[in-house]
């Protein structure tokens, strides 16, 4: 991907016009490797407490955060712009939903500024 993910310009993405948003408490960004070996950004969104969502609840609110945040970072880096060269998946943007203290939440220790995992996993 080559491009620096800065949490304003996420956090804008992911509130900014999402009908959804009231339900998202914070986030955090890691980067995964996939089966190339490629890091891939991940947004990791943690819900508000006593929210619960189904399958296809959660489903949708990570369509809205990906559309958002992905239309965020597409208007304020040229980097994410696409790059057919690099095939369809050079710049997918993979959110994550998380219940309340669950997934990267469960450890507060574990994130730092309210963004970034320690240790980058």
């Amino acid at each position: 991907m080559g491009a620096d993910s800065y949490p304003q310009d996420v956090a804008r993405g992911l509130f900014a016009g999402n009908p959804l948003a009231d339900l998202i408490e914070g986030f955090c960004l890691t980067l995964d490797a996939d089966g190339e070996l490629e890091a891939r950004p991940v947004v990791h969104v943690q819900l508000r407490p006593g929210v619960a969502l189904s399958p296809v609840e959660a489903d949708r609110l990570a369509a809205f955060c990906q559309r958002g945040v992905q239309r965020q970072l597409d208007a304020r880096q040229r980097d994410f712009a696409p790059h057919p060269e690099q095939g369809p998946a050079a710049n997918e943007l993979a959110i994550a939903v998380h219940a309340h203290g669950g997934g990267p939440f469960a450890d507060p220790a574990a994130v730092r500024d309210g963004y970034v995992l320690r240790g980058g996993s």
